[in-house]
């Protein structure tokens, strides 16, 4: 989280942020936000060992459904991240930028939109950078926070099962 602060708090300070956000419409903004949570996603799931691969006969239906459900968690928590980042960085925008410097900036009268189009793209950097520092996180934390108990049961008694049976 700590990266993802830093991220968006220099989408804050960047006016170059400012103006792109500016020029930008909804729909660029919104293909941005897909994109930079979907990475963010991608890269907890690889980088964590939370995807399965099959190893056994019968379990590629179980991987399949272990998977929709480890992409499910996890990019609701990205979703929620995000949404709480949006959020932080607006504030942080709004108490930092005084609105007749951004108007200065943008050419034009600046209002709470303004602030909004601003914290947008910032945030969207702020989960790129977040990804990244998420690779500084023990993987076991991570399956922790992904995983309920009884799940992490289930996945230490198949991998004993599997050892034993082999290939």
């Amino acid at each position: 989280m700590a990266g993802a602060l830093a991220g968006a708090a220099f989408g804050i300070f960047c006016s170059s942020v400012w103006e792109l956000s500016d020029a930008s419409g909804i729909a660029r903004l919104a293909l941005v936000t897909v994109l930079s949570t979907s990475a963010m996603t991608a890269w907890l799931v690889l980088t964590n060992g939370l995807w399965e691969c099959p190893t056994g006969r019968n379990s590629r239906r179980f991987s399949r459904l272990h998977n929709m459900a480890t992409l499910l968690t996890v990019s609701t928590g990205v979703a929620i991240m995000f949404m709480l980042l949006c959020a932080a960085t607006l504030l942080g925008a709004c108490v930092v930028i005084p609105t007749s410097y951004l108007s200065s900036k943008l050419g034009h009268s600046a209002g709470l939109s303004d602030f909004v189009t601003l914290a947008w793209p910032a945030a969207c950097l702020g989960t790129l950078a977040g990804a990244l520092g998420s690779g500084l996180a023990d993987e076991g934390a991570v399956r922790r926070a992904a995983f309920s108990h009884r799940e992490r049961e289930r996945q230490d008694r198949r991998a004993a099962t599997d050892d034993r049976t082999g290939p």
